[in-house]
């Protein structure tokens, strides 16, 4: 039983697919529409974009603005001017950007977003040079809360902190936020994995995505869940039949272990996507009926009759 190479290289090249499909699904279904949502009228695009500026009043540490190559940046900025004119640089440890464009033909808000964080140490324990460096980035659909630290620099050489704080980022309030205004105006709010999902191009058009005309009149939920399970199979028969070679596809050798894979798989996306229908999943406030202390006694009408 010799392995075949090129079929496994296959099998590789159709998981990676298959893992932008996964994710594409993911973000469909935290962005679908929601039937049972009452009707609105949606607003005109210009008006849509005022209502999303005027954020900049409530929402300090982030600062919209119109964008080179989509519609809008959020930039989240947690320095006051005050303590900015104090240093010659500041240094944030994480860096938080978010892109948005406003499809006009579909009435949706399409979002972007990414964060990253890096810190860097250069100097000496006792007389032994030390140097440290850490780095992570993450892009996408962003729904979590960092700390971080803003170090005021000093001008000259070398460089040296004259002051430090520590700020909070929240990246769920100004997507909530966002998405409230665009509910209220009709519009739908749907995150994008890609950056140039909100990019639009020399022209002023918008990327339409990878959905063939032929499912145009399918939602992006629906041609996802339809294509990401269809790249799985075909993922797991090019992995069983080049680790095989196409020969001696017994039970032992090649369907159980594909079949615990494939439990394996689907449990854990399950959990996954059960996650993100408790996330986003509508929550209606039941209204409590009054207490006994509180409910006013119905007024008694008494009516007096005159003797003759």
């Amino acid at each position: 039983m010799k392995p075949n190479p090129w079929i496994l290289l296959s099998g590789a090249a159709l998981s990676l697919v298959m893992v932008f499909a996964m994710m594409e699904c993911v973000v469909a279904f935290v962005g679908r529409n929601r039937k049972h949502r009452r009707r609105v009228a949606t607003i005109a695009r210009d008006a849509l974009l005022e209502r999303i500026e005027a954020l900049n009043e409530t929402h300090g540490s982030f600062r919209i603005r119109p964008s080179e190559h989509a519609d809008l940046e959020v930039v989240f900025d947690p320095v006051d001017s005050a303590w900015r004119a104090r240093f010659s640089r500041v240094k944030l440890t994480t860096v938080y950007r978010a892109k948005l464009v406003l499809d006009a033909e579909r009435h949706e808000i399409r979002w972007f977003e990414f964060v990253r964080s890096s810190s860097v140490f250069i100097g000496f324990q006792g007389l032994w040079p030390r140097m440290r460096w850490s780095a992570w980035f993450q892009a996408g659909y962003i729904a979590a809360r960092y700390s971080g630290r803003m170090y005021g620099i000093l001008p000259g050489f070398p460089a040296r902190i004259g002051d430090a704080r520590p700020y909070r980022l929240d990246t769920v309030a100004i997507k909530r936020d966002i998405g409230a205004i665009a509910k209220a105006a009709g519009w739908a709010f749907k995150p994008k994995v890609w950056w140039f999902q909100v990019k639009r191009r020399a022209d002023g058009t918008i990327p339409r995505g990878l959905i063939p005309s032929r499912t145009r009149y399918w939602s992006e939920l629906q041609f996802w869940s339809v294509v990401y399970p269809l790249l799985y199979v075909l993922t797991l028969g090019c992995i069983v039949v080049g680790a095989t070679g196409g020969h001696n596809l017994t039970w032992h050798s090649a369907w159980l272990p594909a079949i615990a894979m494939t439990a394996f798989w689907w449990t854990i996306w399950g959990a996954i996507m059960l996650i993100f229908w408790v996330i986003t999943r509508p929550r209606t406030v039941r209204a409590r009926p009054p207490s006994p202390d509180s409910c006013t006694p119905p007024r008694s009408s008494s009516r007096t009759e005159a003797s003759p």
